[in-house]
């Protein structure tokens, strides 16, 4: 249910008054990059047109039971545990643009770190919300029962699906 609302949530932050962020594509060798497997068609077909770096975590790369919605300026990519969901969505809109310099939100703002690690207090979703080449990207794990799952409770398993996030697709 959560993911649905997200996609809701996605598809109307899509069609608000809202701009397109500009990718800084990484720098690469393509042939050190390349799957030894290729990747399940659900993964390759459905973001073939995303227009940013699409990341997920190396160990579910050949999941085919993966659950992938994406278009042009964003993906949600859906995994299936037992117990537990993982997701990774990456997005590259933005909804206001604060120029004005002497703002009050501007006086607010500081330096993000390069990832945040977070967990929501009642629903125990763990979270890793970061920014990469000009792109908002978001790691989340969700368990079924969040106060006795590891997975939920412990900072560990979040962290450690963060290290572990490969590029596996989107377009320049």
């Amino acid at each position: 249910m959560r993911l649905i609302i997200t996609i809701i949530i996605l598809l109307t932050y899509l069609h608000s008054e809202s701009g397109i962020l500009k990718i800084e594509w990484p720098k690469v060798n393509l042939q050190q990059q390349k799957p030894s497997l290729p990747y399940p068609n659900i993964l390759t077909k459905r973001i073939k047109d995303t227009k940013l770096p699409v990341y997920i975590p190396s160990q579910f790369a050949y999941d085919k039971n993966m659950v992938v919605v994406a278009d042009e300026n964003f993906y949600t990519i859906s995994f299936i545990l037992k117990g537990a969901t993982v997701m990774v969505s990456g997005d590259r809109t933005f909804q206001e643009d604060f120029s004005n310099q002497k703002s009050t939100f501007q006086k607010m703002m500081k330096k993000s770190n390069s990832v945040e690690f977070m967990q929501e207090e009642e629903s125990g979703i763990r979270n890793a919300n970061f920014n990469r080449y000009g792109a908002n990207y978001e790691l989340q794990v969700e368990c079924k029962e969040p106060k006795k799952d590891k997975r939920c409770t412990q900072k560990d398993f979040i962290e450690k699906l963060y290290r572990q996030l490969i590029l596996v697709g989107g377009k320049k």
